[in-house]
C-alpha cells in the first residue's frame, strides 16, 4: 500500500510539530469545549477552501506518497495541511491572543514550507502562487481570531456556519475513512479523472453536511428519520446509476445516523460558548 518513504517523511514531521504545539495549547489554554468547537470549525473552513482550490480549480497537488492511488494519495495531503497544520496553528494564535507579528511570522513560515515542499518535488503547483498561502493564512488567522469573539456574543449566524462547519468536517472524514478502507469510491463509470471523483465527494459531502445541518436545528426526531431514510433512498439510486462504488449502503447509513446524532451535541457545544463567557464575565 505504502511507498516513497522520503516523500512522506517532512509531512510526518510537520504532523508530529503541529501536534506539539495543539497539546501545548490545550494544556495550556481555558475553557477548552470553546477551542474544540472552534478547531472543529476551522478545519471546516480550511475543507472548505480546499475543495475550491484543489477539487474544483486543481490549483495544486500534493504528493506525500502514502498511498499508491491518486486520489487517495492527494486526499491525504489535504488533510494533514487543512486539518492539522493550519488549523492547530490558527488555534495556538487564537487561543493565547497571539498579535499580528505572530501572525504574519507563521504566514511566511507556511509560505516557506510550501517553497520547500515545491524543491523537494513533494508538492506541486499548478496556477497556484506562493503569494496566495502567504496572504491567505495570514487573513484565516484573523478570521479564527474573530470567529471566536463572535461566538462568544452568541451570534445566530455564526453559530449556524459553526455547525455546518463541524458538520463538514466529521462528514467528509468518515467518507475519506470508507474510501481508504477500499469501501467506497467516487466517479462515473470504470474510467473518469482525478478532478471529477474530487468534485463528486465534495459535492457529496456537502449536500450531506447542509442536510444533517439543517435537520438539527429542526428538533423533530420524525424529521431525523425521513432524512435518513430519504438520504438512504438517495445513496441507492447513486449506487445504481453508477455514481458511487459501494458494495452496500450499510456504512453510510450508519455516518448518516452518527452525524444525526452529533448534530445536537455538537449545537450544545456550540451554544455553551455564550454562557461560558457571560459567567466569566459576571
Amino acid at each position: 500500500m505504502f511507498f516513497g518513504k522520503s516523500n512522506r517523511y517532512p509531512y510526518i514531521i510537520l504532523l508530529i510539530l503541529h501536534t506539539l504545539l495543539l497539546l501545548f495549547t490545550f494544556a495550556k489554554a481555558q475553557n477548552r469545549k470553546s477551542l474544540i468547537v472552534l478547531l472543529l470549525s476551522n478545519m471546516g473552513i480550511a475543507y472548505l477552501f480546499e475543495y475550491m482550490v484543489l477539487s474544483f480549480l486543481h490549483l495544486y497537488r500534493y504528493k506525500p506518497k502514502f498511498f499508491k492511488k491518486n486520489f487517495l494519495d492527494e486526499i491525504s495531503g489535504a488533510i494533514l495541511s487543512q486539518a492539522v497544520y493550519v488549523p492547530f496553528t490558527a488555534l495556538f494564535i487564537t487561543a493565547f491572543r497571539l498579535n499580528w507579528v505572530v501572525k504574519l511570522g507563521f504566514a511566511f513560515y507556511f509560505a516557506f514550507i510550501e517553497k520547500l515542499f515545491i524543491m523537494m518535488g513533494i508538492f506541486k503547483k499548478r496556477r497556484w502562487k506562493t503569494r496566495y498561502t502567504l496572504v491567505l493564512t495570514y487573513l484565516y488567522f484573523h478570521i479564527s481570531d474573530q470567529w471566536l469573539r463572535f461566538l462568544k456574543k452568541g451570534n445566530s449566524f455564526i453559530q449556524k456556519l459553526t455547525l455546518y462547519n463541524m458538520m463538514q468536517f466529521t462528514c467528509i472524514n468518515f467518507l475519506v475513512a470508507l474510501e481508504m478502507l477500499h469501501l467506497l469510491s467516487f466517479g462515473r463509470g470504470k474510467h473518469h479523472s482525478l478532478m471529477e471523483q474530487h468534485k463528486m465527494e465534495t459535492s457529496y459531502s456537502t449536500f450531506m453536511s447542509i442536510l444533517k445541518t439543517w435537520v438539527t436545528y429542526t428538533r423533530s426526531i420524525k424529521a431525523k428519520v425521513l432524512v435518513v431514510i430519504g438520504k438512504s433512498v438517495f445513496d441507492y439510486a447513486l449506487r445504481k446509476g453508477n455514481l458511487i462504488k459501494i458494495k452496500s449502503t450499510i456504512p453510510i447509513i450508519i455516518i448518516d445516523i452518527i452525524v444525526v446524532c452529533l448534530g445536537p451535541v455538537y449545537k450544545k457545544w456550540i451554544g455553551d460558548i455564550k454562557q461560558v463567557e457571560e459567567g466569566s464575565t459576571e
